[in-house]
């Protein structure tokens, strides 16, 4: 039987957290927020799209 590890390692970081709306508003596009995660240099390290999960 395998077993997961777990977690190794976890600490608190600070970035810069955005939500904007993306979208045309139609049912193909629909209009709704996006959460993006920036570090200090400007440089993107996450976004959560709701829409873009339900598609992969």
């Amino acid at each position: 039987m395998v077993r997961p590890r777990g977690t190794d390692s976890a600490k608190v970081i600070q970035v810069i957290e955005t939500i904007s709306i993306r979208g045309e508003g139609t049912q193909d596009d629909l209009c709704r927020p996006i959460k993006q995660y920036w570090d200090f240099n400007g440089n993107l390290l996450a976004e959560n799209d709701a829409c873009t999960r339900e598609k992969e």
